[in-house]
Formats: C-alpha cells, structure tokens, sequence
C-alpha cells in the first residue's frame, strides 16, 4: 500500500525546512510553513497537523546539537519524524560526525534521539498503532538507520546522503550484536573493525529491507564512510554525481591511516571528558575543544621528536625506545596530514595552507628518519619538526574559520550535499 509520506519528493523538501525551524520561536509558524510545502508537492490540505520540533519542545536534549522534527497527521494516523543533517556552524554536530561516526565513542545524539521517541510516544496517542515514518539527511540520516536497527520503529526509512551507521555504537547498545561478534571474532580482531562491516552489512540486512538510500557518487560524506566501522545498509539508489572535481578518500587516505583517524578522535573525546567537556557543552568551550586537540597532536607527533632530539644531543644509549615512538608519531602524523591534504584537493581548506605541492602522501616527510632512527642526525628530525607546525596552521585555519562560504570549491561540494540538488532526481524518480 502506498501510504502519503512515501513521497521522497515530499519528504526531502520537509527535511530541508527542518533546518530552518531553529531559530523560529513559534510552533504556529513551523506547522503554517510545513502545510504549506505539503500542499505545494502533493496537493493535499490538512487543517490538522501535529508538529514537534526537539528544540521548541524538549531543548535539554538538543544541547549536543541533535534537532528533530515530527510531523503527525492524525487523518491517515501517519507520523514522520525527521532527523536534521549537520549544520555547518554548529560544532557540536562536526565534534559528534568525528567522535561519533568517525571514532565510534560519541553516542549522545544517539541517546537524543530515543528520548525524542519517547516523547512522540507520550505526545501522540495512536504512536503505537500509527505508520510511522524516518528520514534524514547527512548525519540525520546516519541518526534514522541507527535508531531503527536499534528500535525498529518505523515502517520505512529514508536517507539522502547520508552518513553510514557506526557498528561500534550499535555495539555498545545491542547485546545480541555484541554477543554474535565476540563469538565470530577474537578480540584482537574486533580491534579491527574494518574486517567487521561486511558482517554486520549481513547481519542486519534482515532488518534493512525498508531502508532506502538516495545517494550522489561523489559526495563529500563518502569521507564519513570510508572510516573504520560504518557499513552499509539498506536500498541503495545512485544518482549522477554532479562535481567536477571529484577523487575518493581513499585515493589519499590509506587504510592504516583510517585506523590511525579512528584512534585519535576516539583518544580526543576520551581527554576532552577528562576535562569535563562533553557534547553538551562543547560550543561554550569551542576555543578549549580547538586547543585540546592539537594539544593532543602535540603529545603525540611532537613531543616524541622533541624526545628523541634530547636523546641524540645528549647521546642517550636508549635510542631503539625513543625510535618506536617517532614511528608512531609518523603514523599519526600521515593520517592527519593526508586527510587535510584531501580536505584541501576537494577545496574545503586552502590548499596553500598544507602546502601539498601535488604530493599526495606524507611519507617523504619522515623517510629519513625512519630508515635507522639511531643514526639519525638533528637535520633530519627538525624536518617532520617543521611540517608538524605546517600541520597545526593547518587545523587551526580549518577549526577558527569563520565561514566556508568564501574557501573556493566549498559551493561546489555543498550543493552536491544539499538537498535542493536531489529534486529534479526524485521528481524523475516518482515519474
């Protein structure tokens, strides 16, 4: 049976307008605005519509940047809960894709969204009974699937390019999952979680079969979702990519090194709640969020170099040990520095700031002192020394840029994501 809110046309457009509901402090206007764009696509007219917005309704749960809309239309008992995608101002969305999605340690949006539910439960008296509906954008997307692998609410999702689940999170809240990993695999190869997706794919692909993904090639997301533990799930439906100027994350970003991204943004959310800063009050500490982070980057690119120059100028015999730790500070090095060398070809950071000069990898940086680190003289270990603060203006550019708007390329790449560039697809699709 086709039911109303299995229009993607419709649903997309609403997604959209989600973004908008934020700063607008009357439920009046939200519901005028959302009849509105419902009689504009389809036709209909409903004089009685039920809309919850997390921010007008429940704010407590919208401080770690979780937004939702619910769209109740008592006529067909139909119910759409939408999901908001990231919002390029607000940090709080950015620190949870890359401690949530990327690392898999962030759950607090997560969290939001199941308290949302229990409200719409609370708040409409046919929840229950009703045909419920789920969709999102980019990290509402991610949101959507989540919840409904984890709940299994509703009776069809859809995405729009979306960020992938995080079986990592859904570990830490699915016991029978965890339960079937841990009889598959070893521990040491739970670790590496790149072995686990197509598994997990598999393993709730039964429930996956009302998921329907709308997806372009060459989104800028794909940088989400080639991380460490996202899998795919669900339909997926492939529009025609609409960038130019386009290269796949991994063409820059090797394996070992999103093992290396996954394991630095995790080590940075654990030492920001060691300084009580968590997803609630990460905007009110933005300047600190910022600082912490290359104040990890220090400890673990610069400070071993630092150690290992003091070792050599003062002939230090323990030169194997200080050796291990500037090959891993190499590691960790390479994998920042080549995810800012991607993030700069796509034209999201200046590329004169990471001074690439058309050298797709880090390795040149540190050959030298990888080679026989005991032999090692100071000329060679100042070098990585010297990229390390190339690397830190880097972030700093990235982290207190006030606006994309004016980074060229950044249009380009944002209208792929935006939603506006899917609709004369959906239309087709509908046709």
């Amino acid at each position: 049976m086709l039911r109303f809110f299995h229009n993607p046309l419709l649903i997309a457009k609403l997604a959209e307008y989600d973004y908008l509901i934020k700063g607008n402090k009357k439920q009046s206007t939200a519901e005028y605005k959302i009849k509105r764009i419902i009689k504009d696509v389809t036709g209909e007219v409903f004089e009685n519509i039920e809309v919850y917005n997390s921010g007008l309704s429940i704010p407590k749960i919208t401080k770690n940047g979780f937004q939702a809309t619910a769209i109740y239309i008592p006529e067909l008992k139909e119910l759409l809960v939408i999901y908001r995608g990231s919002e390029s101002e607000d940090i709080s969305d950015w620190f949870y894709n890359y401690t949530g999605i990327v690392s898999g340690e962030n759950t607090s949006q997560i969290d939001s969204a199941c308290l949302f539910n229990r409200f719409l439960k609370r708040k409409i008296l046919d929840f229950d009974v009703c045909y419920k509906v789920a969709a999102g954008h980019s990290l509402g997307g991610h949101l959507a699937i989540t919840v409904e692998l984890l709940k299994k609410i509703y009776q069809r999702v859809y995405t729009f390019n979306t960020a992938l689940p995080q079986l990592k999170q859904l570990r830490k809240y699915d016991k029978k999952f965890n339960k079937k990993l841990q009889e598959y695999f070893l521990e040491k190869d739970l670790e590496e979680t790149n072995k686990l997706q197509e598994f997990t794919s598999n393993y709730y692909a039964k429930s996956a079969h009302h998921i329907y993904n709308f997806v372009r090639k060459n989104d800028f997301v794909q940088s989400l979702n080639m991380t460490v533990g996202t899998f795919n799930v669900g339909k997926t439906i492939e529009f025609p990519p609409i960038i130019k100027k386009f290269v796949k994350p991994e063409e820059y970003l090797t394996e070992e090194d999103t093992y290396e991204l996954d394991k630095i943004f995790g080590d940075f959310y654990n030492r920001l709640l060691q300084k009580n800063i968590t997803p609630n009050n990460v905007v009110e500490n933005q300047k600190q969020v910022a600082d912490e982070f290359i104040g990890l980057l220090v400890e673990k690119i610069k400070t071993p170099i630092q150690m290992q120059i003091s070792n050599l100028r003062l002939k230090n015999e323990e030169q194997n040990n200080g050796g291990s730790k500037v090959a891993d500070s190499y590691r960790t090095f390479k994998a920042i520095y080549n995810y800012l060398l991607y993030l700069a070809y796509l034209g999201i950071i200046p590329d004169d700031v990471i001074k690439s000069k058309g050298n797709k990898d880090a390795t040149s940086l540190y050959k030298k002192v990888m080679g026989d680190t005991s032999k090692s003289n100071l000329k060679n270990l100042l070098k990585p020394l010297q990229e390390f603060y190339t690397l830190t203006r880097a972030i700093y550019t990235l982290t207190h840029a006030k606006a994309l708007d004016d980074v060229e390329g950044w249009s380009e790449i944002a209208k792929a994501h935006d939603l506006p560039a899917l609709y004369d697809e959906l239309v087709k699709l509908k046709s």
